[in-house]
């Protein structure tokens, strides 16, 4: 049995442009416990995460007008049951999970999205949750994966997850376990590659989602049963400490997706100051297009929304950092009728 308890919170402000200036302050608890019950009753190479969440605190992104929020864990402030499921690997090389749980759990994520304050960044592709063909984090739903490992380089994954009106529906705290008829299904598939590449790690995924559910197309005029969109992410250490990735997002249904297009870039140097060997600098850059039949949809011409992101972690001890970070929002919400906005904002984060 092995708790966990993080807390963490983000403070900003958009100090020029946007809507208007602003302030504010978000937080939140994650809290659970992982169980090998392979040790407690004999259910061989079989493992259970139980896990809750509770957030408080408000955003500054309606003053801000973008469609990336620019503080990551903002999103249903109240508590909730989490993750419950069980997770089950056989035959060496695979794995099977189902239960209460968010596709960014397994898919379309990295590690190295988590140094963002921005939802452009962090959390699985944003574009995914714009058009709601997945959760993330800490919205559970019904689902599954079956993974399988050949080898220490080779990595595929399938996963299928319950998608519908209420996914996002924090009021039922989490409780809510219905499967409803009207309710649709996203399946996920991720290949997962990780060489070698001039002597060092080196990874690259592949992915797509495919949706079946009824979605409204922005125009009105009726609606898309499926949809389908692809994904990739690159990744390579430079050199010792200093790791670079790629992101790319693309679907052609612009009649439903809200964001067609999306690509990021991210640059993470751990130990840039001297005698500072576990800080972190990041760098990020996002453009997000936006579908001209999404601008139809809310009387405006859009074109894209940009977000760069200069941040350093300060890793005080072991268990806690400050983060503070700048960001620069470029035709926030995608119109150009609102002015470029600058972020300060400082992510403050511990572990018990």
């Amino acid at each position: 049995m092995a708790p966990f308890l993080y807390y963490d919170s983000i403070c900003a402000a958009n100090v020029d442009g946007g809507i208007q200036s602003d302030e504010d302050f978000t937080g939140q608890i994650y809290a659970g416990v992982d169980l090998d019950l392979e040790k407690l009753c004999g259910c061989d190479s079989t493992i259970m995460k139980v896990s809750m969440v509770e957030r408080h605190g408000e955003s500054i992104s309606e003053s801000v007008g973008g469609i990336y929020d620019p503080m990551c864990i903002f999103g249903g402030q109240v508590g909730y049951l989490y993750q419950l499921w069980v997770e089950k690997t056989f035959c060496e090389n695979w794995a099977m999970k189902f239960g209460r749980v968010s596709a960014d759990t397994d898919f379309a994520n990295n590690n190295l999205y988590r140094y963002s304050l921005s939802t452009a960044i962090n959390g699985p592709i944003r574009a995914m949750l714009l058009e709601n063909i997945i959760t993330s984090f800490p919205y559970p739903v019904w689902g599954g994966r079956l993974k399988y490992s050949s080898n220490d380089r080779n990595q595929l994954q399938v996963g299928v997850y319950q998608i519908g009106e209420s996914m996002w529906d924090f009021r039922k705290h989490g409780l809510d376990f219905s499967i409803r008829d009207d309710d649709g299904v996203s399946l996920l598939v991720q290949y997962d590659w990780t060489p070698q590449v001039c002597e060092r790690p080196a990874r690259v995924s592949l992915g797509m989602v495919k949706s079946f559910f009824e979605f409204d197309n922005f125009t009105g005029g009726g609606a898309t049963d499926q949809f389908l969109r692809l994904y990739t992410h690159i990744e390579m250490e430079l050199f010792e400490g200093t790791r670079t990735f790629l992101f790319a997002s693309h679907s052609d249904e612009g009649q439903v997706a809200k964001t067609p297009v999306q690509i990021s870039v991210g640059i993470n140097r751990k130990g840039l100051i001297p005698n500072r060997p576990d800080d972190r600098t990041v760098f990020f850059a996002t453009y997000g297009e936006l579908s001209d039949e999404y601008g139809v949809s809310v009387g405006e011409s859009v074109d894209y929304e940009g977000v760069f992101e200069l941040g350093h972690r300060v890793q005080i001890c072991p268990t806690l950092y400050v983060q503070p970070a700048l960001q620069y929002v470029v035709h926030p919400g995608g119109t150009g009728d609102i002015a470029n906005s600058t972020i300060l904002g400082a992510w403050i984060g511990a572990a018990f």
